[in-house]
């Protein structure tokens, strides 16, 4: 019963993250962009878990979830900063790159201060910690596991969106000036 809950409660929590973003940003696929991080941190849970032999619990999910609103916070930030940027009139490559050294440092600190924050838990030992192990390697991992996409994977297909919007914008050019020029011909 439970798992299944928790997939319907997560699918509506998804559409709703998907569509308070879409509003802010007005835009249908930059939160689809935002999202893209949040698998490798079900990911970095899986493995937390697997590091410690530890089997998936009703809180792993709970710590999954939690990881899920770090790492969206964590693009959420960088991808706010370039979009400023570009309406600040920088070019959309200047302005990530821009905005991907300024705000390192921030999602860096975020995600090793909630790591090392989550360490002493990690190694506790006694039975009173344990019930709360899963949900806080979920966390701990999660959000290790998805700096590296937030820094590397979501500026690197921020661009890919960049330069396929350009190729679009160059396929559409020369046909106008072309339909143009016939029209005046003619």
């Amino acid at each position: 019963d439970f798992y299944s809950e928790i997939v319907a409660l997560y699918t509506i929590a998804l559409f709703v993250i998907y569509a308070l973003i879409a509003v802010a940003f007005r835009s249908y696929s930059l939160p689809l962009l935002i999202m893209t991080a949040m698998p490798f941190g079900f990911m970095g849970a899986v493995f937390g878990h697997l590091l410690f032999n530890l089997p998936m619990a009703m809180f792993s999910y709970f710590g999954i979830g939690a990881a899920a609103g770090v790492v969206i916070n964590d693009n959420l930030v960088l991808i706010d900063y370039v979009r400023r940027l570009e309406r600040e009139g920088m070019p959309s490559p200047k302005a990530l790159v821009t905005s991907a050294i300024s705000r390192f440092r921030p999602i860096f600190l975020t995600t090793v201060t909630t790591f090392i924050g989550l360490i002493p838990i990690m190694a506790e030992q006694s039975t009173g910690a344990e019930f709360l192990k899963p949900a806080v390697l979920s966390l701990a991992f999660g959000v290790f596991f998805a700096l590296f996409v937030s820094l590397l994977l979501v500026p690197a297909m921020y661009l890919i969106g960049y330069d396929y919007k350009q190729w679009r914008l160059a396929k559409k050019t020369p046909l106008s000036e072309e339909n143009g020029a016939a029209a005046v011909s003619g």
